[in-house]
């Protein structure tokens, strides 16, 4: 057979080959435009919104100050690597909402490098913002906070940070304020907070009128009169861990046998993970007492002596 008997079927697997090419190319192109048209619905709050337990955390983001960040920008840790594992993650909390097994309370992490990605927040832009007010004039510096390891402990962004209840979207949670500033700071009706009273709160200005007596913070601060010897039963609560409360997520003998190493506790939930303080610790509350006289809130006569002040 010669070469020019040859050349006909030669070039008809040419055809052939170049005709398969082609196809591959348009299945690879329009497979891509697919899965990244996909990519960038999955990642929009539109198709968070469309699972109906996910609508009260996005209801809370819109009214939020992060409103006009993209749920993406901090649910998504900065990288390729860890962007496709949050991505998988995503893709098995779908299926169990197709499977009717998963949680009424979602879960999920977000990281400092989030918080601190480029065009967000720096730990420099935190720090040199000093001392800020929020709440009922509650004073807070983010230096402290940022340094490392503060009391043995690292906190994240979120240890501070979070959504504990629905409506309340990456808020500053006062429970965790309370639990590192009071817990093991009571003792009998000493009371000697992380920080001190007015590390957090300002002395009022000018006199104060209770009754007939008028006296005036500063000058009873100048005395070394502390505010407990005035401000009586103002936190409640230990924020004792009770080790039952490891069971709701261990059961390991080996993890619960290290109930006592506080270090690695922290470390673990606080550090690596974030866990809220009250999935441990029983809460401690923080506030002024009913003045004596005044009706508690089951209706019966305030009992306890309590000085009007800013707390």
């Amino acid at each position: 057979m010669t070469d020019r008997e040859e050349s006909p079927a030669a070039r008809r697997r040419v055809h052939r080959r170049r005709a398969v090419w082609i196809v591959l190319a348009i299945v690879l192109v329009v497979g891509g435009a697919a899965l990244t048209g996909l990519w960038h619905v999955s990642a929009s709050p539109q198709f968070c919104n469309s699972c109906h337990i996910m609508r009260p955390y996005v209801q809370a983001w819109k009214v939020s100050k992060h409103h006009d960040v993209a749920c993406v920008q901090c649910h998504y840790p900065p990288g390729l690597r860890d962007t496709l594992w949050v991505k998988f993650q995503a893709i098995s909390q779908v299926a169990k909402w197709a499977t009717q097994t998963y949680s009424s309370k979602p879960f999920a992490v977000v990281e400092d490098a989030s918080c601190f990605r480029s065009g967000c927040h720096s730990p420099a832009q935190l720090e040199s913002r000093g001392v800020l007010t929020f709440g009922r004039g509650v004073r807070f510096d983010h230096r402290p906070h940022l340094e490392s390891a503060k009391m043995g402990r690292q906190l994240r962004c979120t240890s501070c940070h979070s959504q504990i209840v629905v409506g309340k979207h990456f808020e500053v949670a006062t429970s965790t304020c309370f639990t590192c500033h009071f817990k093991g700071t009571k003792n009998g009706r000493e009371l000697t907070p992380v920080a001190g009273c007015t590390g957090c709160h300002e002395l009022p200005k000018g006199e104060i009128a209770v009754s007939s007596i008028k006296f005036n913070h500063a000058q009873i601060a100048q005395r070394g009169v502390s505010c407990e010897k005035c401000h009586l039963n103002v936190v409640e609560g230990d924020g004792d861990v009770p080790r039952e409360r490891c069971l709701t997520c261990h059961n390991q003998p080996e993890k619960l046998d290290r109930y006592t190493d506080r270090a690695l506790l922290h470390s673990a939930h606080v550090t690596e993970r974030t866990i809220s303080c009250t999935r441990c610790h029983t809460e401690i509350k923080h506030r002024l007492p009913p003045p004596v006289g005044v009706p508690s809130a089951q209706g019966e006569p305030g009992t306890r002596l309590a000085m009007p002040g800013r707390r």
